[in-house]
């Protein structure tokens, strides 16, 4: 078995057992092997039968950027065994380490296929928004990892959410402001537009950094477009996230 086949193993054993691995060295990976693990991984899982739903952003802050040495964000995928469903419990048992972070979700309603699109065309692109729960879950131990690891990992993507999708028009989002509640408690608020990174940024840089490696962007698939608010560690308990006038809930066991 090569090297690489035996980490994509030991990353699958890792999450089927809820087990973390030990952390490598930083330099173990740089991020081009990072990203070929990946789509390495992510042919793997749709072989073995899920299905391609979408996208995540990661690291869209410059802070996370310069902690890591790069100059602009990463992504992971999404598949259709990720999702959740609004409302109900997810056992913290089947999860690693999890944190929890608000998204703005982004719905494609039509294909782009590799070519340049300016910021209006991708929106234009865009059929609905959903208020979005991502589950972020590390399989290297304590969070500690070089970004070529972060990437082999899938970008610590674990679960998603989606609230009820509304119609998108661009001229609704510097309205765009969301609450995150814990127990009932608010832990969290502000408006889409006070990030550096803001949801549309990272929409636009995904979707191209996509079509440049020859990707295909599906009509159908998710952008989850960066965490609103800094990652939180999951409790046993209720979260609810309101945003486009609608409320998201989920219950950690």
């Amino acid at each position: 078995m090569r090297p690489d086949d035996d980490l994509l193993v030991r990353l699958h054993d890792a999450g089927q057992t809820a087990q973390a691995l030990p952390s490598l060295v930083p330099e173990a990976y740089d991020v081009p092997t990072g990203y070929a693990l990946q789509r390495e991984a992510l042919r793997r899982r749709q072989a073995s039968g899920e299905r391609l739903s979408g996208w995540k952003v990661a690291f869209a802050g410059r802070a996370a950027q310069d902690r890591f040495g790069i100059d602009e964000p990463v992504l992971g995928a999404l598949t259709d065994a990720m999702a959740v469903e609004p409302g109900s419990s997810v056992p913290l048992a089947r999860l690693i380490q999890p944190k929890l972070e608000i998204e703005l979700a982004f719905v494609l309603g039509r294909t782009l296929a590799p070519g340049f699109y300016s910021d209006e065309d991708i929106l234009a692109a865009v059929s609905e928004i959903a208020p979005a729960f991502e589950i972020a879950d590390c399989r290297w131990q304590g969070w500690r990892f070089g970004v070529g690891a972060f990437l082999a990992d899938n970008a610590a993507a674990g679960l998603y959410c989606l609230g009820p999708r509304v119609r998108f028009a661009a001229d609704q989002l510097p309205h765009v402001d969301y609450r995150l509640e814990c127990d009932g408690v608010v832990c969290g608020e502000g408006n889409i537009l006070e990030r550096e990174d803001t949801p549309v940024a990272n929409l636009c840089w995904l979707i191209r950094r996509l079509l440049a490696d020859g990707q295909c962007v599906e009509a159908g698939q998710v952008v989850l477009s960066g965490s609103l608010l800094a990652p939180l560690d999951i409790k046993t308990t209720e979260y609810r996230l309101h945003m486009l006038g609608m409320e998201l809930a989920l219950i950690f066991l």
